[in-house]
């Protein structure tokens, strides 16, 4: 039976002292091999399109080119390389941008060496990984989005100009004779009106005329 194939990784950060640090946790695990290293973003760029790594951990600042580039850069270029962006920054901004840019995990730089870990474990089997302090407001930002979104009113989010299509359309106007009442013309009276069922989340002009009358745009007969 042949012997596992070692993982590569790729150390990019311009700190020596990490940098090393980071270098030792690896060579100590017989399923990892350190393929390279920079201190600098571009340089990372020029060595990792030859290195080829399987995982990089990305300082996310560094002179030249910081690592949200870079990590953008990467993910494009080699979809396959996974990278566990390190960071100073315990907040969700940061960390989004990190995610954005297409990176599987985001470590706290003052994380002990075992959260590294458990995060480059997590990133190697495909899943995405967030330091405690930052996961914790990513999830309640999330939580927060939800709630928004569930408790916003779709036909709040009619302009001025849709409502008003909308009640003409109820009282039984012709998109013709509403053009001709407001001036425009009937593609974009037809542009309006696929807006605002789209927005209100119907089909049918039916539908579209009960949420009128529920709105109290119109009256019922």
């Amino acid at each position: 039976m042949p012997p596992m194939k070692k993982i590569r990784v790729f150390i990019a950060d311009d700190h020596p002292v990490l940098r090393n640090g980071i270098k030792s946790i690896f060579s100590a695990l017989p399923d990892y091999i350190v393929a390279g290293e920079a201190d600098n973003g571009v340089s990372a760029l020029k060595e990792i399109s030859s290195v080829k790594p399987d995982l990089i951990i990305m300082d996310i600042t560094m002179p030249d080119l910081d690592g949200i580039v870079a990590t953008r850069r990467v993910t494009e270029e080699f979809p396959e390389t996974k990278v566990i962006i390190l960071s100073m920054h315990a907040d969700v901004f940061h960390a989004i941008d990190a995610f954005r840019a297409g990176a599987m995990a985001y470590v706290l730089k003052d994380s002990a060496p075992s959260e590294l870990l458990m995060a480059v474990e997590k990133v190697m089997k495909g899943s995405k990984y967030a330091s405690p302090a930052v996961s914790e407001e990513l999830f309640n930002d999330f939580v927060d989005i939800i709630k928004k979104e569930q408790s916003q009113d779709p036909f709040d989010t009619l302009s001025q100009r849709e409502k008003e299509i909308l009640k003409l359309i109820a009282d039984g106007s012709t998109s013709k004779e509403i053009a001709d009442k407001l001036f425009i013309s009937v593609s974009t009276v037809k542009s309006h009106r696929n807006n605002i069922m789209k927005k209100l989340k119907v089909s049918d002009m039916a539908n579209l005329i009960k949420i009128a009358i529920r709105k109290g745009i119109v009256e019922s007969d």
